[in-house]
């Protein structure tokens, strides 16, 4: 039996990925800690893993939500001094045989660097999407990152991408959503999405059985840094004339905020893998895991990015490859909204793209090759 210490924080779509990988190890007879925030402790706990709060950085996550998450998600998480301290005493106290980190706690790669135990790097999206060289999130991180490596007496970066380099670095997802898939590092071994494991919901469809109108689900399941309100209520009036089902899941915008019209149905949360298989086109933000979850199932997309993150070049890379539109998240009106959704149900073309992205996610290892390639690591003298 290995142990594994997954170093984690309170994002959105990175949770999902470690927590799949994380139950594949305890599934195969691995020990698995994850150590992260207070704000995520009563999730890990109600999935039986047992959950260590980082002392030093949890004192610099914000008290009250922040004007702006972006600033305070650099000095708590991505680029944390903190973690110097917490990640070598959480190791003496709990020893761990391979760390697991997620890729956008740079501060905590630079311990992994110092304290020599073995370390994989989950990123929990393409890495060309999130993360590539030059991009936005570089200009943003890379002052700070090297702030903090400096503090770890390491050398400094010119990219993002050499702190996770020197490490396995595990990527969820295929490299047909994957903007430069073709200058990746070695280093970067793609597995595929990985979901969380969920029974069902026990949500029931509010239409009959024979309704013939085609199903839009409509999902906005981002994080706290943005409010999806307006994408909301946008989606919701550009469909509502009663010509598709409509479903939408808003996330964190509470249902009562918005305008309901005609029989849809609004929902807080249902796993996207239990309605997806039905749906005939996806309207999402452009996340990560929305868009991998609508590709496994060849379900063409209408992107609503938000104007950071990976969800920009997600939804470009999908218009490129022809399995969905990319409209402007900010902007794009109800009329436009609607014309996306008509034309990629109209045009099979972008079915068939879809099609075979799903068929890239099909191949690929999944949670328990990951798992695999982390306990092989583990095995290692």
């Amino acid at each position: 039996m290995t142990g594994f210490l997954f170093l984690t924080w309170p994002g959105a779509g990175n949770q999902v990925p470690e927590i799949g990988i994380a139950a594949a190890l305890r599934a195969a007879g691995h020990r698995v800690t994850f150590a992260g925030y207070a704000a995520q402790a009563e999730r890990f706990a109600s999935l039986g893993f047992a959950f260590r709060v980082l002392p030093h950085a949890q004192r610099t996550w914000p008290a009250q939500p922040p004007q702006d998450w972006m600033p305070a998600l650099v000095d708590a998480v991505w680029a944390c001094g903190g973690h110097l301290a917490d990640i070598p005493r959480l190791l003496a106290d709990e020893p761990a045989d391979v760390l697991v980190v997620d890729c956008l706690m740079f501060g905590a790669l630079t311990a992994a660097e110092r304290v020599g135990t073995r370390t994989a790097v989950l990123v929990h999206s393409s890495p060309g999407a999130l993360s590539p060289p030059g991009g936005p999130l570089e200009r943003l991180l890379l002052p700070a990152v090297n702030e903090v490596r400096a503090a770890g007496g390491l050398t400094h970066l010119t990219r993002l991408w050499d702190a996770w380099t020197p490490f396995p670095t595990l990527c969820t997802s295929v490299r047909e959503l994957d903007p430069p898939a073709q200058r990746l590092p070695a280093e970067f071994t793609f597995v595929g999405p990985v979901d969380e494991p969920s029974g069902p919901s026990g949500w029931t469809s509010p239409w009959p059985a024979d309704d013939p109108r085609p199903l839009v689900v409509a999902g906005f399941s981002t994080g706290p840094a943005w409010d999806q309100a307006s994408r909301v209520q946008r989606t919701l009036d550009a469909l509502d004339d009663g010509c598709y089902r409509l479903l939408v899941t808003t996330g964190m915008v509470d249902p009562q905020r918005v305008r309901v019209p005609g029989d849809a149905a609004v929902v807080p949360f249902i796993p996207h893998a239990e309605v997806f298989p039905g749906a005939s086109a996806v309207v999402t933000h452009a996340g990560h895991g929305t868009v991998a979850t609508a590709m496994r199932h060849g379900v063409p997309v209408v992107g609503l990015p938000n104007p950071a993150a990976d969800q920009p070049a997600l939804a470009a890379h999908l218009a490129e490859r022809g399995a969905g539109i990319a409209l402007d998240g900010e902007r794009a009106t109800s009329a436009e909204i609607r014309a996306a959704v008509d034309k990629v149900l109209n045009d099979n073309g972008y079915r068939d793209a879809a099609a075979a992205i799903s068929a890239a996610i099909a191949a690929a290892p999944g949670a328990a090759g990951a798992a695999d390639l982390l306990a092989r690591l583990g095995a290692e003298r």
